[in-house]
């Protein structure tokens, strides 16, 4: 009789766990991806509000890897990914920028189309079996199903916590989590107006005090039909600095920096909210380890166990605009490892 084919089981549906996932079932092989959020894609992300649309996560994507640029192509081919022709000021000259299309959330729809996955459940406890599988389980204890190999494409902080009794027992390497990257939180504001804002451009890149970028998202390529609206962008220094203060603060401080940049008042605000993202921006810090020997790979695995990582805080990005570059390679990458593993089994 055949062995069974192998289980996966993929905790958080960003554009990480989507990529594996989808190079897992693509070679027939059985995946469930877990994520606890409304929407798949982590910061793929569209916010909405009746006729009113924000991409108030990543603002658009940018390429310099080859392969990437090859999925970007697929993306556009199926009508999920447009060039952003709007005019830019303050970004790095040849830097071309795309967005999704209708939104930026169609990216991570189109990756996850025929997967199964489960939303709104949050992972709270992974158990080891005797026998090297693994029993994942929800906050109220109810199992989730029995997998052959676990991917956590969460933030580190959370993987950290889900893998603690594997660090503590010995079968998880402590040096999968002790990396030179700092994940950094970013508060933005997304805001709708009566009119046209007074800009020239419609992408700014700012100093950061407190405003990295603002960006009129109504002017993103199939974004018709609904009012001007605009996503703003705290840099992760001040976001930082208020934490522990009420999101909604922020709002009329953000709207006074667009307004003091554009040295011009703003049109009547006909809706505006702040969202947080915590774990937002993986940064590469300037204080590695010296007692650790630094991998570049961007995703982590380990066959004896079936326990793999994956996310772009393995292989942090340069810039802003490659986050979802850098998900894409670790997830791609990870898929690969776990098809030879499944291949040796």
């Amino acid at each position: 009789m055949a062995a069974e084919s192998p289980r996966l089981a993929v905790i958080g549906a960003g554009i990480a766990g989507l990529t594996a996932a989808r190079l897992w079932q693509d070679r027939g092989l059985s995946v469930r991806l877990f994520d606890k959020g409304r929407n798949i894609g982590g910061r793929c992300a569209t916010r909405r509000r009746d006729e009113l649309a924000f991409d108030h996560g990543a603002p658009a994507i940018a390429a310099t890897d080859g392969d990437f640029r090859w999925a970007m192509r697929r993306w556009m081919m199926g009508a999920a990914l447009q060039r952003w022709r709007g005019s830019m000021q303050g970004f790095p000259e040849g830097l071309r920028l795309f967005t999704g299309t209708p939104d930026m959330n169609a990216i991570p729809v189109r990756l996850g189309a025929g997967l199964d996955i489960a939303q709104r459940v949050e992972v709270a406890r992974i158990e080891r079996e005797p026998d090297g599988g693994w029993h994942l389980h929800d906050a109220d204890g109810t199992a989730l199903g029995r997998f052959d190999a676990v991917l956590l494409t969460c933030p580190p902080v959370q993987a950290q916590r889900l893998l603690q009794p594997g660090l503590n027992a010995g079968w998880v390497d402590p040096g999968w989590f002790d990396r030179p990257v700092h994940m950094r939180a970013v508060c933005t504001v997304m805001a709708a107006f009566e009119s046209r804002v007074a800009s020239a451009h419609d992408a700014m890149a700012l100093d950061g005090e407190p405003l990295e970028f603002a960006l009129r998202n109504s002017s993103k390529p199939e974004r018709t039909g609904g009012p001007e609206s605009w996503v703003l962008h705290a840099a992760p220094d001040i976001t930082e600095q208020f934490l522990d203060h009420p999101k909604e603060a922020v709002v009329d401080d953000f709207l006074a920096a667009l307004a003091y940049h554009l040295d011009t008042s703003l049109p009547r605000v006909l809706f505006a909210r702040a969202h947080r993202w915590l774990h937002a921006r993986a940064e590469a810090t300037d204080t590695p380890n010296p007692d650790r020997t630094a991998t570049t790979e961007p995703s982590l695995f380990d066959p004896e166990t079936g326990l793999g990582l994956a996310g772009d805080w393995l292989s942090p990005p340069a810039s802003p605009f490659l986050g979802v570059q850098s998900a894409w390679l670790s997830g791609r990458h990870m898929g690969k490892r776990l098809r030879t593993w499944a291949r040796s089994r």
